[in-house]
């Protein structure tokens, strides 16, 4: 997770609040605090933005070519996400339906970035939604705990 401050006067403050904006938008944002903040004689508002790096991927033409995402996490993180995925695929047997419709490999990866694993948490992550969460999380939390200390013996 990464940070970036911004701090936006209260006059003429109009181009700060267009940079903060811009890297609003641009970016995958996991949390915003703000304080207001006097200096001297003047005053604003300080923003402090959480937000993910993008997971990278190439494309080559019109194919996507498949992250390796050993490469791209953590060795920590990479446990996590492989944890992840085994629990998906046990959700994905039990309802019989494909286990990208539970999560797809880059949202199992972002939660592994994540500090706790919760509802709140996954609503934050780019493309997962209230339904999804409302469906799978408390299964997928239910089954991480469940594996615990566990070794991961597949490869789902």
């Amino acid at each position: 997770m990464q940070y970036k401050i911004y701090t936006v006067p209260i006059v003429g403050g109009d181009e700060e609040t267009e940079r903060l904006n811009r890297f609003l938008r641009a970016n995958k944002i996991v949390k915003v605090d703000k304080e207001f903040v006097v200096l001297g004689e003047s005053a604003g508002w300080s923003f402090c933005v959480q937000y993910l790096l993008p997971v990278p991927t190439s494309v080559a033409g019109d194919r996507k070519v498949k992250v390796d995402y050993k490469d791209v996490l953590s060795a920590e993180q990479f446990a996590v996400f492989s944890r992840l995925r085994k629990c998906r695929k046990a959700i994905a047997d039990e309802d019989a339906i494909p286990a990208f419709a539970v999560f797809v490999d880059s949202e199992l990866a972002e939660m592994s970035k994540l500090r706790e694993i919760t509802e709140k948490t996954m609503l934050e992550i780019d493309g997962v939604g209230e339904q999804r969460v409302r469906k799978f999380a408390g299964r997928i939390m239910e089954k991480m705990h469940e594996t615990d200390g566990k070794p991961d013996t597949t490869d789902s």
